[in-house]
């Protein structure tokens, strides 16, 4: 596919609009060999460092309804900006946070397409052990959303290794033990960081327990030192 200049006015649009609809990061990767649309959007925004404050309270009942409040400001978000790159007479495509009981692989309990690859060839951040999306602004306490399309946008420079370096805090946390402690780098399989079914049975063990409904765990971005504390 040939390469064309990056619309820097568009782009500055799309970040604005993005801002505008609550994201606290935006970010625009390069898909090209690995999406059939070749550039992303990415919209973050932030989990309130309330709910994250105790990792042993994790599943509680704040965190699973802003987890969910979270998707929907997201969703919103992503189609808005999709809506806007059709005007602008490009293809586009908005893909909603990812909900794990939903439109995922059975199998593999992933979704078809990874916002937090996008993210990182983006340079928001980093794959962190507990194969979670880590940022320098907010670790890994976010939730993610992207929009692809065929605009040409001015992406960021990718991160391809992990800046964990000898960091333990989610693994020793896990109440699953389904992170392995391995570091990311780009291309290195989830299965090798994460034992996804183990991580969602503790998951839906702890939920019934404590009697939510479809909660989410939490631990490893309650526990990871770089999320914000404020």
């Amino acid at each position: 596919m040939a390469a064309h200049a990056p619309d820097r006015d568009l782009t500055e649009e799309v970040t604005r609009r993005g801002r505008e609809a609550g994201a606290d990061l935006v970010g625009f990767a390069d898909l090209r060999g690995i999406a059939e649309l070749p550039r992303a959007v990415v919209l973050a925004i932030r989990h309130s460092p309330a709910v994250l404050r105790d990792a042993e309270d994790m599943p509680n009942p704040a965190y699973s309804q802003e987890y969910l409040d979270l998707n929907a400001r997201l969703t919103e978000a992503v189609e808005g900006l999709a809506d806007l790159l059709r005007q602008s007479r490009r293809r586009a495509v908005a893909n909603p946070a990812t909900v794990t009981w939903s439109g995922i692989d059975p199998d593999r309990l992933a979704a078809p397409f990874a916002h937090k690859t996008a993210a990182t060839r983006a340079g928001l951040g980093w794959i962190g052990k507990c194969a979670l999306l880590v940022t320098p602004e907010l670790g890994p306490a976010l939730r993610l959303a992207s929009v692809l399309t065929d605009a040409p946008l001015a992406v960021g420079e990718p991160v391809t290794e992990s800046r964990c370096g000898e960091c333990s805090a989610c693994v020793e946390a896990c109440p699953a033990g389904a992170v392995t402690g391995q570091n990311w780098h780009a291309g290195r399989p989830r299965e090798e960081l994460l034992d996804a079914r183990a991580c969602h049975r503790m998951c839906a063990e702890r939920s019934l327990a404590r009697g939510i409904e479809r909660g989410r765990c939490g631990v490893c971005m309650a526990v990871c030192p770089r999320r914000p504390k404020g």
